[in-house]
Parts: C-alpha cells; sequence; structure tokens
C-alpha cells in the first residue's frame, strides 16, 4: 500500500483554446487607463536632424507623446511597407493578394500595448468610430439654372464686424478700422450706443445696442436723436479685393474703381429689435421712423422700422415690426409708408428676436454710361437711363413656418420708369436692360450708417455729401455680425448664412465627418462609410493611372535646359495598378496635388448635388502639364477597348482659362476680310474681324488621351540579318480606338469648319475614334469650365458612343464602325509624334505637337460600358464619402504586433486639419489626432491552456483513509490522549469504505502542484475500479 500512486503519461493530455476579452479605448481612458500610444507618420526626403542637408532636431515634428514623426514613418515603412508583396521581407500577413498596403506621405498609428492584445488582436473584432464637425476652405461653387452649370468663386469679404468686447468691439476683423460714431444735431448725453457681451450677444460673445436719447421736432416731424455708426465712408466704395472691376468679356477696360466705384456690394447684418409688447405704451424707440441701415434714401437706399404705438393694430398675429424700404432714386421711391398695409403684407421683423437682414445693390455696366457705387467724380448719366438694382432679403424667426423662418425679399431700381412696357415697348426692369447701355444715375458721394439716418432733406437734388451729421431716424433695439461683401450674394448664401451664423462665407458649411472602421480579417482597415455598391469590378479595369504612388517627387521639376518651357520632371516611372501592371514612363510633367475634395449640397444623392461646393482641399496627386511633355504608355492589346460589350474611359481634368502659348507662336490669328462676291474673292465666305482663330496657344486642338501617333517597328538589318526594333508611326493615325482632345478653337464644331464665321464655344471635348475607313466625331455639347476640377467619362455601349460629364451625359452619337485596333501607345497630354524621352528636343518627330496645359487625374480604362450609378460613383469625391477613388481599404491592421495603421491619403477627412495633425483643442482641453468622440473597441486573444489528467484507482486502492479521526485516542495514566495507530472499531469492518473529496497532483520529489476539490464526497468502493478525471486551466 502506497500513499502515492503514479500517473501514466498516456493519462495527461494538454489542450490549448484561445478566449477573447473586450476592450473599449475613448479619448479620456486609451493612453492613461491602457497604455495605448496614438502617433502621426510623415514623409521624409532628407537626413533626419541633420542641420546641413535636413533639419536642426529642434525643428523636427513630434508626436503628443514626444516621439518623431519622420522616425515613425521610417520604423513603419521599413517593417510593414516597404516590400509588401513579399512576406518574407515584412511584418504581418501572408497572403499579399488578399490585403492592400500602401503607404503615402502620411499616416497615424495606434499602437496597442502587449498587455492589451496579448497574444493578438482577434481577426473581425477591430471597431473604430469617429465623428467630427468640419468647415472647409470654399475654392468655387455650382450655380445651377435651367440652362447652365456654372461655377463660381466665394463671396468677396471686405469688412467684418463682430463686437466681441468694449476694447475691439468696433474694430474691423480684416483690418485695424475702428467704426466711427456719427454725431448728432441735436444734443445727447452719453453715447448712442453700447457693447454688450454674455447672453445678450448672438455671434460670437458681444453685440451693439442702440439707444434713443431724444427726438426733436422740425416742421411738424418727429426725428429720433441718437448716435449711429459710420459703417463705410463714401470715399470707400473703390473695393479692396479687386483690381479693376468694369472690364468686358473680351478683357478691355470700360472703366476704373476710382472713378466707377463697385458693380455691387453686399451688407449682412443681425438685428434684434426691441419687443413692443415689452416697451412703454407698446412703442418701439421714441415717435418717428427708426433707421436700421441707410445710404440716403434719397439716391441709394435706406432701410426704416415703422415706429409708432401699436395699441390700435391689433391685426399682428405675428407680432411683426412692420418696416419701410426706400430705393433710392428719389425720396418717394418706397415700399407702403402705412403700419396696418406693411403688417398686413408681412413685411417687417420678428419682434424681440434676432433676423438676418440683407441688402445687395448693383450698378449695370456699359458703354455709354458706367454704373457706379459712390463716385463724385464721374459725370451724371441722364436720369432715368440708369438704373441700380436693390434687393432686401431678410430672414425672419416663425415657429409656424416648416422651415423655422420666413425669408422676405425685396426687390427695386432707382429709376423713373420700372413698370412693363406697354404694347410692342420694352419693360424698363432691370432683366431688359441690354440694349441701351444700364448704369447708375445717383453718383452721389454718400455714406453708410447703421442705426441712425444719412439722408439728406435737400435729397438727390444735390450732389454733395451730407456729411456725418446722422440728425434723423436714431435706433433702438441690438445688431451684431455685421459685414461688407464686395460681390454678389445668392439665396443660397443667405440660407447657409442663417442657418450658420458663425460660417464664413468663404467656406463650406459644416459638414458632420465621420468614419465607422472595421478590420476584415486579412490585415485590412476597411471605411465602411465608403458605398461600395457601385465600385466598377476590378475585373474589368484594364488600366488604372492615378500617380499617386508619386508623393516622393511631388511638386518637383527638373533642372533641364528647357524647363522655362514645361515645369516638369525629368522621366518617371508611372505605375498601372490595373492587374495588368502595364507601366508608363512620363518626361516633363510635374505631380502635384490631385483633384480637389468636395462636398455635396442637401441629402439627395444626385449628379448636380455632388461635388457641389469645391474645397481648396487637395486628395490623391495629379499630373500637370504645362504645354510641354507627355507620358507615355506601353501598347497593350487590352488597352485598344476592343471587347463586344463596349468600353469606358474615365478621367478627371481641370484646365486654365487659356492654354499656355509655346514658343514663336502667333498670339490672337485674326481672320481677315476678303472681298468678292459674298465679301471674299471666292465667294464662299463672309467678311469676319475680331474673331479668335485657334488659340492662344496657337493650337486649335490639344491633347488629353490618345491611341495616335507612335509604335514600334521591327526593322530588318541587311548586314547582320537581325531584327531591331525602333520607333514608327505607321498605320496608328488611320486606324485608332479613341483620341481625346479639349478644342481650342472658335472656328469648328464637331470636327468641322464652321461657315460664316459663327463664333462656336471652346474648351469642349471631342472624341474621336476611326477603324481606317470612317472616323466618328463626337463633341461635347457643354466646354468644360476653367479652374475647376471636371470627371469626364468616354462611353461606348452598343453602338453609342457617350460622354458624360461631372455625372451627367452631355451628348452622344451613332458609333458603328469596324475594328479600331492598332499597334500605338497611350499617351496623355500630347500626341505620340510629340514624345521626347530624357527632355531630348532633337529627337526625330516634332516636339511639342498638341501639348496640353492643365492636368490629368485619375485614369482609367474599362473593357466593359458602365451604368449610370457607375459613373456618378467615380464623380463622387466628397468629404464624408468618397468614392471616386473606388477604394475602401484606408489603412492595416497588424494583429500580432497589436498595430493599426491608417494610410490612404487619398481620403483627406483622415489627415487634413488641426484635428489630424494634433494641434486641435478637444474637449478635455488636450490637444489630440483624432476627436474627442473616438472609440476604438477590440477584442484581444488570450491562449488557454486545459490540462486533462486521469486518475485510476482499482478497487483495493486507497481504501483506508488517514483521516485521524479513524484513530482510536490512547489516554496514559495521567489523563493525556496520545496518538494511536489503531483504528476504531467501526472502520475495520469489512463494510467500512471511505469518501473521496480531495484529490492532491504532485511531481516527482513530492511537492503538491494542484489540488483538485470534488463537488461533494464520493464513497470509495472496494469491488469497482474508479476513474477520477481532474480538469485545470492556466
Amino acid at each position: 500500500m502506497s500513499v502515492f500512486k503514479k500517473i501514466d503519461n498516456n493519462d495527461v493530455t494538454v489542450t490549448p483554446f484561445d478566449v477573447h476579452k473586450e476592450y473599449v479605448l475613448d479619448p479620456t481612458t486609451y493612453s492613461s487607463s491602457f497604455g495605448a500610444q496614438i502617433m502621426g507618420a510623415n514623409y521624409h526626403s532628407y537626413s533626419f536632424a541633420d542641420p546641413i542637408k535636413g533639419k536642426n532636431i529642434d525643428n523636427e515634428v513630434k508626436n503628443l507623446n514626444g516621439t518623431y514623426k519622420s522616425i515613425i514613418y521610417d520604423s513603419i515603412n521599413h517593417l510593414y511597407y516597404k516590400e509588401p508583396d513579399d512576406p518574407n521581407k515584412n511584418f504581418g500577413g501572408n497572403l499579399p493578394e488578399k490585403e492592400t498596403r500602401f503607404l503615402g506621405e502620411k499616416a497615424h498609428i495606434i499602437s496597442i500595448p502587449s498587455t492589451i492584445y496579448d497574444l493578438r488582436i482577434k481577426s473581425g473584432s477591430i471597431n473604430f468610430k469617429d465623428h467630427f464637425i468640419e468647415t472647409l476652405p470654399l475654392d468655387r461653387e455650382k450655380r445651377i439654372t435651367a440652362s447652365a452649370t456654372t461655377y463660381h468663386t466665394p463671396p468677396l469679404i471686405a469688412n467684418h464686424w463682430q463686437f466681441e468686447s468694449s476694447q475691439s468691439g468696433l474694430v474691423d476683423l480684416y483690418g485695424t478700422t475702428r467704426l466711427s460714431q456719427a454725431t448728432s444735431s441735436i444734443p445727447i448725453h452719453g453715447p448712442g450706443f453700447i457693447i454688450q457681451t454674455g447672453s445678450q450677444a448672438f455671434v460670437g460673445t458681444g453685440s451693439i445696442l442702440f439707444k434713443v436719447h431724444a427726438y426733436d421736432t422740425v416742421a411738424g416731424v418727429s426725428y429720433n436723436a441718437g448716435n449711429g455708426l459710420l459703417l463705410k465712408p463714401a470715399t470707400d466704395f473703390t473695393g479692396s479685393n479687386v483690381t479693376n472691376w468694369w472690364t468686358t468679356a473680351g478683357g478691355q477696360a470700360i472703366g476704373n474703381k476710382e472713378t466707377h466705384g463697385m458693380p455691387v456690394y453686399n451688407i449682412t447684418m443681425w438685428v434684434n429689435p426691441p419687443d413692443w409688447n415689452k416697451m412703454p405704451n407698446k412703442v418701439t424707440g421714441a415717435p418717428g421712423q427708426s433707421t436700421i441701415i441707410s445710404r440716403d434714401r434719397n439716391t441709394y437706399f435706406e432701410l426704416n422700422m415703422l415706429t409708432s404705438s401699436y395699441d390700435s393694430y391689433t391685426n399682428n398675429p405675428k407680432g411683426l415690426l412692420p418696416l419701410q424700404m426706400f430705393y433710392g432714386g428719389t425720396g418717394s421711391n418706397a415700399t407702403e409708408a402705412d403700419i396696418q398695409t406693411a403688417i398686413d403684407k408681412g413685411f417687417g421683423l420678428a419682434t424681440g428676436s434676432w433676423n438676418l437682414v440683407n441688402i445687395q445693390q448693383e450698378f449695370w455696366p456699359g458703354d455709354a454710361y458706367l454704373g457706379t457705387s459712390g463716385s463724385k467724380y464721374q459725370e451724371l448719366p441722364p436720369w432715368g437711363n440708369s438704373p441700380a438694382k436693390t434687393t432686401l432679403r431678410i430672414f425672419r424667426p416663425d415657429p409656424n413656418n416648416h422651415r423655422g423662418y420666413t425669408v422676405i425679399k425685396r426687390v427695386g431700381y432707382a429709376t423713373q420708369s420700372i413698370e412693363p412696357g406697354a404694347g410692342t415697348l420694352p419693360s424698363h426692369s432691370w432683366s431688359n436692360q441690354t440694349i441701351r447701355a444700364v448704369t447708375s444715375s445717383i453718383q452721389y458721394d454718400r455714406n453708410l450708417y447703421v442705426g441712425a439716418s444719412s439722408s439728406y432733406a435737400m435729397g438727390s437734388a444735390l450732389n454733395s455729401n451730407p456729411g456725418a451729421d446722422t440728425k434723423f431716424n436714431a435706433f433702438t433695439g441690438s445688431m451684431d455680425d455685421i459685414r461688407f461683401y464686395e460681390s454678389i450674394l445668392t439665396d443660397t448664401h443667405l440660407t447657409t448664412l442663417f442657418n450658420h451664423p458663425y460660417l464664413r462665407l468663404d467656406q463650406i458649411p459644416p459638414m458632420t465627418a465621420s468614419f465607422d472602421l472595421v478590420d476584415d480579417g486579412n490585415y485590412n482597415f476597411v471605411d465602411k462609410g465608403i458605398d461600395q455598391g457601385n465600385f466598377v469590378s476590378e475585373s474589368k479595369l484594364v488600366g488604372y493611372f492615378g500617380f499617386n504612388e508619386l508623393y516622393k517627387v511631388l511638386n518637383q521639376v527638373s533642372s533641364s535646359s528647357d524647363i522655362l518651357l514645361h515645369k516638369g520632371l525629368g522621366p518617371t516611372k508611372v505605375i498601372d495598378n490595373s492587374i495588368y501592371e502595364n507601366h508608363g514612363i512620363s518626361d516633363k510633367v510635374k505631380f502635384t496635388p490631385g483633384i480637389a475634395v468636395f462636398a455635396q449640397s442637401g441629402s439627395i444623392r444626385s449628379a448636380d448635388s455632388i461635388n457641389y461646393y469645391q474645397s481648396s482641399v487637395n486628395s490623391g496627386i495629379r499630373a500637370q502639364f504645362n504645354n510641354s511633355g507627355s507620358i507615355k504608355i506601353p501598347h497593350h492589346p487590352k488597352l485598344n477597348l476592343g471587347d463586344p460589350s463596349g468600353f469606358a474611359i474615365s478621367f478627371w481634368v481641370k484646365i486654365p482659362e487659356n492654354q499656355i502659348p509655346g514658343l514663336n507662336t502667333i498670339l490672337r490669328t485674326e481672320r481677315y476680310e476678303t472681298t468678292g462676291a459674298g465679301g471674299n474673292a471666292g465667294g464662299t465666305r463672309i467678311p469676319c474681324f475680331n474673331m479668335i482663330s485657334g488659340s492662344t496657344a496657337g493650337r486649335d486642338y490639344v491633347t488629353l488621351i490618345t491611341k495616335t501617333g507612335l509604335s514600334n517597328e521591327s526593322i530588318l538589318n541587311n548586314a547582320t540579318g537581325q531584327y531591331f526594333i525602333q520607333p514608327s508611326n505607321k498605320g496608328v493615325n488611320d486606324t485608332f480606338p479613341y483620341q481625346i482632345e479639349l478644342k481650342n478653337t472658335h472656328f469648328q464644331k464637331d470636327g468641322v469648319d464652321i461657315e460664316y464665321c459663327e463664333s462656336n464655344k471652346i474648351n469642349t471635348v471631342v472624341v474621336r475614334r476611326s477603324d481606317g475607313k470612317k472616323t466618328v466625331v463626337l463633341e461635347s455639347k457643354n466646354p468644360l469650365p476653367p479652374l475647376v476640377d471636371n470627371h469626364v467619362v468616354i462611353e461606348k455601349a452598343g453602338s453609342t458612343l457617350s460622354i458624360y460629364i461631372n455625372g451627367k451625359l452631355d451628348n452622344e452619337v451613332e458609333d458603328s464602325l469596324g475594328c479600331t485596333d492598332n499597334n500605338s501607345d497611350v499617351f496623355f497630354g500630347d500626341d505620340g509624334l510629340g514624345w521626347v524621352t530624357a527632355s531630348n528636343i532633337t529627337h526625330t518627330f516634332p516636339y511639342p505637337v498638341r501639348p496640353f496645359s492643365g492636368s490629368l487625374d485619375e485614369i482609367r480604362f474599362y473593357n466593359s460600358s458602365l451604368t449610370d450609378g457607375q459613373i456618378l460613383s467615380l464623380y463622387d469625391n466628397s468629404w464624408k464619402a468618397s468614392s471616386a477613388y473606388q477604394e475602401e481599404v484606408v489603412g492595416n491592421t497588424f494583429y500580432e504586433q497589436g498595430l493599426l495603421t491608417l494610410t490612404n491619403t487619398n481620403y483627406p477627412r483622415y489627415f487634413s486639419g488641426s484635428l489630424h495633425e494634433g494641434t486641435a483643442t478637444i474637449g478635455n482641453n488636450t490637444v489630440a489626432i483624432f476627436s474627442e468622440n473616438f472609440t476604438l473597441e477590440l477584442k484581444n486573444t488570450r491562449r488557454i491552456y486545459e490540462h486533462k489528467i486521469k486518475c485510476h484507482t482499482k478497487a483495493s486502492d486507497f481504501n483506508l483513509s488517514l483521516n485521524p479521526t479513524l484513530l482510536k485516542p490512547i489516554i496514559d495514566e495521567c489523563g493525556n490522549v496520545t496518538d494511536s495507530t489503531e483504528l476504531r472499531d467501526f472502520a475495520k469492518e469489512p463494510e467500512f469504505n471511505p469518501y473521496v473529496t480531495t484529490i492532491g497532483l504532485y511531481d516527482e520529489f513530492g511537492r503538491m502542484l494542484a489540488t483538485a476539490k470534488l463537488a461533494k464526497p464520493i464513497q470509495k468502493l472496494q469491488n469497482v475500479d474508479m476513474t477520477f478525471v481532474v480538469r485545470f486551466d492556466r
């Protein structure tokens, strides 16, 4: 009998299994509680911390944890991204065909400590979310009418007064000029206004409160006396944003700003009139009118509150404060002066609330009389021939309106006759003043005031400055955030400003930028917010040139002798990111920041609403051409796009206002007047004058994308009997699958000369295809707008060739050509005949041929036609959820190293702005790369080992218990109890069987390793073999 029994090795098994604990990290816990680090990584082309070849170490950019961004970049590049297609040379997964790894010029790194992830992060468990409000700088915005879509620059703001504090409240945000207090001829005591802060402000921290101090009666008329503010002196209406406003379409000046002022200006302001229900006798201010803003009612305009006691005006269900608007020209050119009439027509402000008030005044340019916004130096045009158009727009709060506000819009003209014409006589309204020159007849030297009237009692008969004397119609109430613009403001602009009072109109309305990133289990970080439903299948992509790998040569130029001609870079490899990897080469091309990031207007997704606002933030990298140089892609049969199911070519193009001229170019060539029957010697044309023939660059067409011009020919060397390859253009200009050009001449349409000198549009897209017998020509109906990133799709579906511009079908033509295949290389930016390598301008072929000035980006060749949804997907480069790059992978998840990376710089919402540079202050008053709203969920992987040990006992084993209570006690002579080795009588009976309660496991040295407690005692039977199974995890 033994106390111990040896366990056979076959009775011991160890089984590993993985368990996963979930962690949730947020801005307050990720570092302090979990030890995670969030870092930025920046590419650098210089030697780190080298003051001679790079930067002094003190100037190196650091992360919040003190690490250097360039060192972090070098580290992750070396460990994970340097050779992504060879798993033996980097960390991460070993199936590169399932991974998308690309490291651009920036990255964000989230490092999870091993104490959290343990063995690895569980695949498929990562979810990283963030959302924040973002406002982008505005570069262009769409304006859509029934006839055209145009693009406009942001409004030009000249002055902005925010009234933030008593010290700086009157100072212009864009300068140091303080507003002047206008004086009254009636003695008053104390200032006519005060700067109030705190809850009294509307926009920002302060506003201005005007008070009426007294009133005077002159000739039976009561005038409120107080101090208004001189907002703009008469001499300040020449404009500050543009050198010369008055130019024609041809560029010839017809005036100047010094003598003719601005063609348009706008004032926006927030106005909070007093609640007349809370005023004594229900009067808003003293008796008489109260002026909100004025530039002399008799010449330019004036907006007044019709102040009086409102006890008798019971029919005012909305509690409006009625207004009267003067449009200038004469003192009687105004809206109704009757209070009840104004109330009945809803022409009033919401009392006791903040109302957005806007006045826009436009002056018509012309050849006979020039419009003016206020010059006293120019002669006055004849009365009645020169109106100014004045538009008043008011956005007032209205809880009864489903939008929460009501819009008032009134338009008036400073002219004698604004009524519609009678019979066949034309109307004299603004929109019909097209033949006769329409200008401003009110060229008076007038100041602009708020809070009091600047109207001179003698009216428009006196051409002199009324001075700073504001003795009429002082205002009681508050104003805030007054702005002066030197350009048109649309109704959309004002709607945006009403909904976002803090917004500058040179900014895109605030957007909620969000992302929802998950790992796909294959080491990829995927953005769920990017709609993949209309992605074009990669199997249909036979060529893709996005230039995004060229961040290392961004903005670089060569030092060749002809640098001034092309401003580009020498020979550079261009990657084909399709499965065919048909890489090309560029020469004399500069690579610059890519297509603009846009914002959508409204919530309905359409070609009109997508990319409505073009920001000055760029995504990716584009190829910039400067009247020289091109990109050559080697011939590949797939690039002939001869698939029976059709084809599509998608690309982005941005053009300058004019193509850049080349050397020895005759600029602005004009057709000349000829003689003979019908106007010329041959009698086939009539005289033409001042018509630009061709372009300012001297070329009628410039090349965008073409498969013409140059291929390779095998030539037999008779001396050696060997064939050699040399460039050739045989046949490739007769038969070709596509030649896409930008038209730069007024005198052709659809590839044909226009008779009778008809002027036609330039900057249209022209597509040519030829099977050697017949050529199909398709020209877009609409020209490409310059300085805008335009998306173009050329598509052939069945027998129809189509052009899509910015998501919309522009034009189409029948295309039933035969085979158009050739062996030419593909060229971007110039014809193949102009291809030159190494900037060698002595090449046999002409140089350049039809070079393009502008940029191309995201060039894709598909061997099938596209759906409308796929075209919109390629067009959508919105800030919130771009699909233009057809990529949903935005980074990588390296599970075994606890490393998450965001590397896709094609999506600037991850990288642009102070937030992602780590300099923005978030909610807990610290700086961060992500906002105070981010959450990171993940599960770790911890390996647990289950030990299972079978403890076999035969019927004869362990039948004697060593429990000391089974022993008989022995009592000595002194009555002491001593130990005994004799069992008690009952334990000696054959029927006695001990109970098993605990099993101990020992090593070979008799040291206890573990004890197993049974849930309940089990009796050991003497006639049955028993097996106890012990399990434990470690």
